[in-house]
């Protein structure tokens, strides 16, 4: 499905390949956007210089007076070929476009038969979900659903850490000071598990005898359940299901729905053929009594370890053996894992030994890493927990929401709804509006600004293009399109017509703030269009007489209204209708 950016930007492609007498492909290399002040698209012709025998200056303003291309008013500049796209038919194009395709305009079919696996959030059971697995869970989300409207077969898989000693220690810690009749509070897990990590720590300091230390009675607790003690199991299933059904109570006001729960334990009994298969190729070797993967390391970089000297396996082990089950069940075209940039070198170590095993899919994995939220640990140094945070954005946003019904500017027939809309909102965008790798800081001050760079701004843009149509009797059926003609709605044309390149961008290096900061540019422009018509009556989407103009720009309004609705909608925000 071509875009009709694309379908305008071929048109010149192939016009300048004609003019010049090169390949379409090199055209293509070349052609980029251009600085919206001055073109849609630039051709620098520096390259061909030598080539042509010509100074670019020269190349340029050559090509530029005899290029037959209607559709562009073309001009030169130094060494580069300006084109900026007439508004019409361009206009009537994206208008059409955004309003046929409805929701799923920005979308595309360019996904259609594949399927792409998105590992993320991966909290562990026994514990709540903490703040900072807000990061993967926001960017795993987003690009589950970038996917999804790109027509990709999405699996997603929050693949819990649910087996290991540190759930022995929950297990020892419960015999020892647990309540029974509280073991499905997630809360009271959390109290268990940290006197039995202080007990376990204590131990250490004290040197005990391995025979008597808490540690190591935690350690035979998750033996037993290695060898499938029952009881051992019954206790450990019954702590991962109160675990899981405390995780979606979250994920739920966060609008998420994985595909698949698993966890480490899904490859217990599983990981003995796949290190059969390393040890085939590329081979293993045994290194100071652990048995780690025979390949070239660089210096200094750590071995890739398959089994301790206990024999116990490590997490390299179970994510190779995850990857080679993923593929036989989902046969991806690509895999995501979305896990902080602390585990970059584990991920490209894991990859590293399936490519040398022969996988040919292992070229389709991609570590979409990512930086650390700072500001988020309490003055005694503990994690915040995500539901705590989520309550009190929403509590914040209450407030707020009813300041300003009582001052008379937002309307809601549902403060708390709209509370918990925005707050989240503020939460999810304040993370996603930040290239992914790059640390950021929060701050309250920031999340819940109508005014900034913010989840609530754009909410508010979005209602306020529903209100307009509201007031103006609805979205036209027909419009005419060449009556737009003021500079700011060409802009508007613009930022409507870029978001299908963006999604596709997005997508391709899994950066949802790409989408985060077109729809910011795009509320920006909407703004300023808006402000226009405050500042001079002509300029008003609701002109006073009905007719086609009026009619003309509440179509470009429904344009701008789809394109938010659907960016934030693919983002994880809600779209309050009234505010």
């Amino acid at each position: 499905m071509t875009t009709v950016l694309e379908a305008y930007q071929r048109e010149f492609a192939e016009a300048l390949a004609k003019a010049l007498n090169v390949t379409l492909a090199d055209v293509e290399r070349q052609l980029k956007p251009a600085d919206p002040q001055h073109a849609d698209f630039t051709f620098p012709t520096f390259a061909l210089a030598k080539t042509l025998k010509e100074a670019p200056l020269a190349i340029a303003a050559r090509v530029a007076s005899q290029l037959e291309a209607p559709s562009f008013d073309i001009a030169a500049a130094g060494g580069y070929v300006n084109a900026r796209i007439k508004a019409m038919p361009f206009t009537g194009h994206v208008l059409d476009a955004a309003r046929a395709q409805g929701l799923g305009y920005g979308g595309s079919d360019s996904g259609r038969g594949k399927t792409v696996v998105i590992d993320y959030s991966s909290p562990n059971i026994a514990k709540p979900i903490a703040y900072h697995h807000i990061r993967s869970t926001a960017i795993g989300h987003a690009l589950a659903n970038l996917y999804r409207a790109s027509g990709y077969q999405v699996e997603g898989i929050n693949y819990l850490g649910d087996w290991g000693k540190q759930f022995g220690l929950v297990a020892v810690g419960f015999q020892e000071w647990g309540d029974p009749a509280r073991k499905h509070e997630v809360s009271h897990l959390v109290e268990v598990y940290q006197k039995a990590n202080k007990r376990a720590d204590g131990d250490k300091k004290a040197n005990l005898a391995p025979d008597v230390a808490f540690d190591e009675s935690a350690r035979a607790f998750f033996r037993r359940m290695e060898l499938g003690d029952p009881q051992a199991l019954a206790f450990w299933e019954e702590v991962r299901r109160v675990s899981i059904d405390d995780f979606k109570k979250v994920y739920q006001r966060l609008g998420i729905a994985f595909e698949h729960y698993e966890g480490e334990s899904r490859y217990q009994g599983k990981m003995e053929s796949v290190i059969a298969q390393i040890t085939a190729k590329p081979g293993t070797k045994e290194s100071d009594g652990a048995l780690i993967v025979d390949m070239p390391y660089d210096d200094n970089e750590p071995p890739v370890l398959l089994k301790k000297t206990d024999g116990s396996t490590l997490y390299a082990t179970r994510d190779i053996t995850a990857a080679v089950d993923r593929f036989e069940r989902f046969h991806f075209a690509r895999a995501l894992y979305v896990v902080a940039t602390d585990q970059s070198l584990h991920f490209r170590q894991v990859f590293k030994v399936l490519d040398l095993m022969g996988k040919e899919w292992a070229k389709t994995l991609t570590h979409v890493n990512f930086g650390r939220v700072h500001g988020m640990s309490t003055r005694q140094g503990n994690l915040k927990l995500l539901r705590e945070v989520l309550d009190e954005a929403s509590a914040r946003a209450l407030e707020k929401v009813n300041e300003n019904i009582a001052e008379g500017r937002m309307q809601t027939d549902n403060p708390k709804l709209l509370a918990e809309q925005i707050g989240i909102g503020g939460i999810v965008f304040n993370d996603l509006k930040n290239p992914r790798t790059t640390d950021y800081t929060f701050r309250w001050e920031d999340i819940l600004n109508f005014e900034g760079h913010s989840g609530p701004y754009l909410q508010y843009a979005h209602a306020r293009t529903l209100s307009i149509l509201t007031k103006g009797g609805g979205a036209p059926k027909q419009c005419d399109a060449a009556l737009l003609t003021l500079p700011e709605e060409q802009a508007l044309v613009r930022s409507v017509a870029k978001l299908p390149k963006v999604v596709a961008d997005a997508i391709e290096h899994n950066e949802p703030s790409l989408l985060a900061r077109h729809l910011l540019e795009l509320a920006a422009e909407f703004s300023r269009y808006f402000t226009a018509g405050n500042q001079d009556r002509t300029k008003r989407i609701l002109l006073d007489e009905e007719g086609p103009l009026r009619a003309a720009r509440l179509g470009l309004t429904d344009a701008v209204r789809l394109s938010l609705a659907n960016g934030l909608r693919w983002l994880g925000l809600a779209t309050p209708e009234r505010m």
